[in-house]
């Protein structure tokens, strides 16, 4: 019992402290943002830092790039039902930057499913360049 209580008091020693800026996004996809936010946030707390705004955090700059969505296929009728959703991530940390990019296919079922499918495929990218962010930030 001893051991993990001595254990976790030196890993907050050696715990980086960060402070995430909000998402820089030029595009008008508010759950971008949002998603990519809480995905920097949970990188850093899973490598054991943790998240505080104080004069001693590393300061933590999330850029999105690009976001573009380009049709890959067509219905019959000449609408667009299938695209390729490409993001590419900037993420500035003390100065120092790093580049994410992946792209997933995604395609509008019939029906009202709304932007559903769309935010799936926002996940999906996000899942991609997660493992990327965490190793960055391990360094």
């Amino acid at each position: 019992m001893w051991f993990l209580i001595l254990l976790f008091s030196a890993s907050l020693l050696w715990a980086e402290v960060f402070c995430v800026e909000d998402v820089e996004n030029n595009t008008n996809e508010p759950y971008l943002s949002y998603s990519l936010l809480k995905v920097v946030e949970e990188a850093i707390l899973e490598n054991g830092h943790q998240i505080s705004c104080d004069r001693k955090s590393k300061k933590v700059k999330v850029r999105i790039k690009r976001f573009q969505e380009v049709p890959i296929a067509y219905t019959p009728e000449q609408r667009v039902s299938s695209y390729n959703l490409f993001l590419s991530v900037e993420l500035e940390v003390n100065g120092q930057k790093h580049s994410f990019s992946s792209s997933v296919p995604y395609t509008l079922p019939y029906g009202g499913l709304g932007d559903i499918p769309r935010r799936k495929a926002i996940d999906d990218l996000l899942d991609k360049i997660y493992l990327e962010i965490l190793k960055t930030l391990r360094r």
